[in-house]
């Protein structure tokens, strides 16, 4: 389904909606965390600022009583039928007899709310477009069933075809409780859903319609992690491992001061025999921001800089591009996600070979806010490369920031925690015990993918380029339990700036905060932190709960999409520690079964072997200035051939429901993502690319065919 919740559910790395692999994931976890419940922190006080009439004009549908408000703060609000919700900030909200409308600041996207009583979700979702916009009548893309969940009797969730030059993603969810149907409708534009998804999940993921109240383990302690309760969970992991069709992963789980699991599953590589152990090294993605945030913290107890000293007082050149933002940017801040500057790699997937550190801070300048500072959550992996390599200079100004970096991280987290298995350096990881990547191809198989297809990250380091292990992690857990210190009793960063990680910064979701790079969550009422990663070929999560004394880690050797990973896991770790109910299997379940789906109708509009005849027209050399120069060719043997130069990918012919024809990658490292689309104008043949926000355009190079 495509939907930008994966920003929020994840929060932590490459969950971009602009593959289909990502859509897939966006699928499975806005089924999977739609059905999730838990407590949330209550809303501060409001502002309430009352028009007298609608700041969009009304539906024809509507009658009645209209009243529209708008909130300074996040806030709760009752329905006339006495359901709840929380109201985004800066929202508008219409609330008319028949429905209630709400649309962010630039009315780019809108959530409505109606209530129906038809016989089954997805009748209800039909009639509540008839009731809002009669003339609604787009075809249905993909339909999901769900079982009840927290507290909901059952849920439905519909996606609909969109054209190419419309750019938008319209879908629906209908929750039911008793014989009601409460019916949430989304539309907008894809960029307003990239800057606007976790405002909008605030408020579909905080209705509740009465009676329904969602499993808590609020007050209940965690039970001990026996050889009983640790068996189960390590049956669920091999399960678990097989039918998502993972070739290997390893797991750590901390109780009590001391690790009670520590163990792989599966194997490095597919075709080979070799075991993957707690000491197999992979790349860990975005879970290297939090690490990255622990050095921050360590630098600010030694007094080289505070969380509110300005970014360019360390490195005066350092710019985005917007001057008053770059003007009040702190190493606070740079951490937040909250800044208002979108997910953007800066072409870095495209051309990242001898990019440095400087090179990349240097691109940022092009890097400009598309919602306002402190408005909303939007992730940035170049914003906390940034702030790694800032700090790093600070700590070292005379060298290059990218041995400046690494050599801060061996000083002041690696070596002190005992992380002898934790690098940057390609280099060391060849040479030693580390597990190979792998993707599910266009087909949902699952295949060895090219050597080092993650490379691109190098030149953003400190927002998601380690490689380590589960028992390297395990010690990072077990300070983060501990406030700061080691097992033996060494404190490796203060309590304060240890914690100050943990505060929340931007609202990312109805129970979700995003910290200084660390997740900040309440699941079913029980403080979480933590984060994930998702790289080419590799997908992690790693989470504590300091209440109870509980943390885990998992690494896997494949890539998206992976919800036994980020969901499940954890899911059925928590099930386990509070008795809760016995939903992950299932779930895991539902979730490959509507991934396949989705492939398979997806893979419906792809040729995967056009011929030569219709590439012909598309050979050649194409050039931008930031994302660098790829080529198109055809092999006698791969057919055609997308090389950017980093790394190559086999092209197919996809034609979207509208006609509109693109070239779409089909094997490894990107399966379904860039997707092309060929213009010819003025006789001069471009590709167009959506890359987050960004539109990006390749030109042929003249002569290039």
């Amino acid at each position: 389904m495509p939907n930008p919740k994966v920003d929020q559910v994840l929060a932590v790395s490459e969950r971009r909606t602009r593959t289909l692999s990502g859509r897939l994931l966006v699928l499975s976890l806005f089924c999977i965390t739609a059905c999730r419940g838990g407590s949330h922190s209550p809303p501060r006080a409001a502002t309430t600022t009352i028009s007298t009439t609608p700041s969009v004009p009304p539906s024809t549908s509507s009658k009645g009583q209209t009243n529209v408000v708008k909130f300074d703060v996040d806030t709760p609000m009752t329905t006339p039928s006495g359901s709840t919700y929380i109201a985004p900030k800066g929202w508008t909200i219409t609330t008319k007899t028949d429905f209630i409308l709400l649309e962010d600041p630039n009315h780019e996207v809108s959530v409505r709310f109606v209530e129906r009583k038809e016989r089954d979700g997805t009748a209800a979702i039909a009639a509540a477009w008839k009731q809002v916009e009669p003339d609604f009548a787009r075809k249905m893309l993909f339909t999901s069933p769900w079982p009840g969940r927290s507290g909901w009797d059952a849920f439905v969730f519909v996606s609909y075809e969109t054209t190419v030059a419309e750019a938008r993603f319209v879908w629906a969810k209908a929750t039911r409780k008793a014989d009601i149907w409460f019916v949430a409708l989304f539309d907008g534009t894809r960029q307003g859903w990239d800057k606007r998804g976790a405002q909008a999940d605030i408020a579909h993921g905080s209705f509740r319609a009465k009676g329904v109240v969602d499993e808590s383990f609020v007050g209940k302690p965690a039970n001990v992690l026996d050889g009983a309760r640790l068996g189960k969970f390590e049956a669920f992991i091999e399960e678990g491992r097989r039918i998502s069709k993972i070739p290997g992963l390893a797991v750590a789980v901390v109780q009590g001061g001391k690790v009670v699991l520590e163990k792989g599953f599966g194997v490095k590589e597919l075709g080979k025999q070799d075991p993957v152990t707690p000491n197999t090294m992979f790349r860990i993605a975005s879970m290297t921001k939090p690490l990255t945030s622990l050095l921050i913290a360590s630098l600010v107890d030694e007094g080289k800089f505070t969380w509110e000293t300005h970014v360019t007082d360390l490195l005066p050149g350092f710019a985005l591009g917007d001057a008053e933002l770059t003007k009040k940017l702190t190493m606070r801040n740079i951490l937040c996600a909250c800044t208002g500057i979108p997910y953007d790699n800066v072409g870095t997937v495209f051309e990242s070979t001898g990019l440095s550190p400087e090179k990349m801070l240097e691109r940022m300048k092009e890097l400009k806010p598309t919602t306002g500072y402190g408005e909303t959550f939007q992730y940035s992996n170049a914003m906390i490369a940034a702030a790694g390599f800032v700090a790093a200079h600070a700590a070292d100004p005379k060298k290059p920031m990218a041995f400046a970096y690494e050599k801060a991280m061996q000083v002041r987290v690696f070596g002190p925690l005992g992380m002898n298995r934790t690098t940057f350096d390609s280099k060391v990881v060849a040479r030693c015990d580390h597990a190979s990547s792998h993707n599910r191809n266009a087909r949902f198989d699952m295949e060895l993918a090219p050597t080092d297809t993650a490379a691109w990250i190098v030149p953003m380091n400190p927002g998601g380029g380690a490689w380590s292990t589960v028992h390297d992690l395990s010690q990072v857990l077990l300070m983060e339990l501990a406030t700061g210190k080691t097992p033996d009793g060494k404190q490796v960063v203060s309590e304060s700036n240890l914690l100050a990680r943990r505060e929340p910064q931007a609202r990312a979701g109805e129970k979700n905060s995003y910290g200084l790079a660390l997740d900040v969550e309440k699941y079913k009422g029980v403080r979480v932190y933590g984060h994930g990663g998702a790289l080419s070929g590799f997908t992690s999560t790693l989470f504590f709960l300091p209440d109870h004394g509980v943390a885990a880690v998992m690494l896997t050797n494949v890539g998206f999409p992976n919800s036994f990973v980020h969901g499940q896991f954890r899911q059925k770790l928590f099930e386990l520690l509070f008795d809760g109910r016995d939903e992950a299997r299932e779930d895991l379940e539902l979730v490959l079964k509507e991934q396949e789906s989705w492939r398979t109708k997806e893979n419906a509009k792809t040729d995967f072997a056009p011929g030569r005849a219709f590439f012909d027209q598309f050979v050649g050399t194409y050039e931008h200035p930031l994302y660098g120069k790829l080529k198109i060719f055809f092999d006698a043997k791969k057919g055609a051939v997308l090389d950017v130069g980093e790394w190559t990918s086999a092209l197919g012919k996809k034609r979207e429901d509208d006609g509109t024809e693109k070239l779409v990658t089909t094997t490894a490292p990107w399966i379904g993502w860039p997707e092309f689309v060929p213009k010819e104008q003025s006789g001069k043949m471009t590709l167009e690319l959506l890359d987050g926000q960004r539109k990006v355009v390749f030109d042929r190079v003249p002569g290039g065919k």
